[in-house]
């Protein structure tokens, strides 16, 4: 594996005492209101590294996804013994990208991935070995406390995007690597990006070059 891309925009976001979600002023108030947390953070920070731009690819990374909604659906499901159709469709790993494809008009495919521990890796390597422009984008909502317990720590709201291309100015290098290294954390790609030193995980490099 060995490939040149280009990362020439990202931004990335954590929940705050200030702050619990990035602006999604500009999201048309009926839709708006029918978005998960989830969903909002996706769209408002992939609005930031693509506004006007349509033709691309999306990967949307996500391990745990749609936490708040699913943990209703199976409530109500326990109490009423049904589902809501509109709730349903705002539980599934790709809700959040197709709304992102409604508001930028983009017919383009898109892929949802959960990949547990190596989630934000596994999303990242299929944005970079794309053709094309992809825009990679990764959210995470803050964990239900029931579910603290079960998890390394608490999970506050957090996410990126990212928006790899063909050609531009910060070049980079994607080779192969069977170095045996941790999974790559959010804080860990927040770092290197904006340091702009190498990304390394048990499966591929990703090389700033001069």
């Amino acid at each position: 594996m060995n490939k040149t891309l280009y990362i020439d925009n990202f931004t990335f976001w954590m929940e705050n005492d200030t702050e619990k979600l990035p602006d999604v002023s500009f999201i048309p108030p009926m839709l708006r209101r029918r978005m998960s947390i989830l969903e909002k953070i996706a769209i408002s920070l992939a609005s930031k590294i693509a506004p006007d731009i349509s033709e691309y690819k999306t990967v949307f990374a996500s391990r745990f996804g749609e936490w708040e909604q699913t943990i209703k659906l199976i409530r109500q499901f326990y109490t009423a013994h049904e589902m809501s159709p509109a709730g349903f469709s705002n539980s599934v790993h790709n809700a959040a990208m197709g709304h992102l494809s409604l508001l930028t008009h983009n017919k383009n495919s898109y892929t949802s991935i959960a990949g547990g521990e190596t989630t934000i890796e596994n999303a990242l390597l299929d944005a970079m070995l794309a053709d094309t422009p992809v825009l990679f984008v990764y959210a995470e909502e803050k964990n239900p406390e029931d579910y603290t317990n079960a998890l390394n720590g608490p999970v506050l709201s957090h996410g990126c995007a990212i928006l790899i291309t063909t050609k531009g100015t910060n070049k980079y290098e994607l080779i192969s690597n069977n170095e045996k290294l941790s999974a790559l954390s959010f804080l860990d790609l927040k770092e290197v990006l904006q340091n702009g030193t190498d990304i390394k995980t048990s499966g591929w490099i990703l090389s700033k070059k001069q």
